[in-house]
């Protein structure tokens, strides 16, 4: 992986100031909803500049949070939505200089590694798979892309050219896409645990989910027969 890319990101990431402000608030929110529930805090009034507001329906206050959470989530995706597509290319990258998933061998021209029955074909045939790329298409579907070289009558240019990797052979099986998520999975746990802007993406749904379950369980059936109304209208 190039660590200039890497570096970029970042920059890019911590300079969005309107990431940065729903991500604030919504680990905010997220934070006094879970401390709410957890130890049953009660708020008593709240000084503006013009007046005092005093919560008298504690139940409320948790239904108002709830919807707030909710709502900056929704707003937050909507910031952080482009950079979750980033993530996974720069995680794709990593994965795919690993020899045991996938290897283009430049002098035998053969395709090494778990992918090679998944690509089937020969790497002379077809040099774009040096710089071969892995990408979601779907859910729980996986394909490789890489530059094909076409030529008409205003000479050649390159396409992109997909291989699907959930069309199955007597090589490629469904066991073998396991494997493949399996290693997958690997290597989103380790850019979570090891990169720090995957954690700064993904932590505020983590707190924002985790305070909408405990609310939810916390909440009466009356209260949440209530809120159910309240969305439905």
């Amino acid at each position: 992986m190039n660590n200039k890319s890497l570096l970029a990101f970042r920059e890019r990431l911590d300079g969005n100031a309107g990431l940065v402000s729903k991500r604030r608030m919504l680990v905010t929110l997220s934070l006094l909803l879970l401390v709410i529930q957890f130890t049953g805090a009660v708020f008593k009034e709240a000084n503006t500049f013009i007046f005092k507001i005093e919560f008298t329906n504690q139940s409320g206050l948790s239904v108002f949070l709830l919807l707030a959470v909710v709502v900056l989530m929704v707003r937050y995706y909507s910031y952080a939505h482009e950079y979750h597509q980033e993530l996974f290319k720069l995680m794709a990258e990593r994965m795919m200089s690993d020899y045991k998933i996938f290897r283009f061998n430049h002098h035998t021209e053969e395709i090494s590694g778990l992918l090679r029955y998944g690509i089937d074909l020969f790497g002379g045939d077809e040099p774009g798979l040096q710089a071969a790329k892995y990408e979601t298409d779907g859910f729980l579907k996986r394909k490789i892309v890489y530059q094909k070289e076409y030529h008409n009558e205003e000479g050649r240019e390159f396409l992109d050219e997909d291989i699907p990797l959930n069309r199955y052979n007597e090589e490629w099986t469904r066991w073998s896409f396991f494997v493949l998520y399996w290693y997958e999975s690997r290597y989103r746990l380790e850019a979570l645990l090891k990169y720090r802007e995957n954690l700064d993406l993904w932590g505020p749904y983590f707190l924002g989910s985790t305070a909408i379950i405990f609310t939810l369980i916390k909440l009466d059936v009356e209260t949440i027969q209530n809120l159910w109304l309240a969305i439905k209208k």
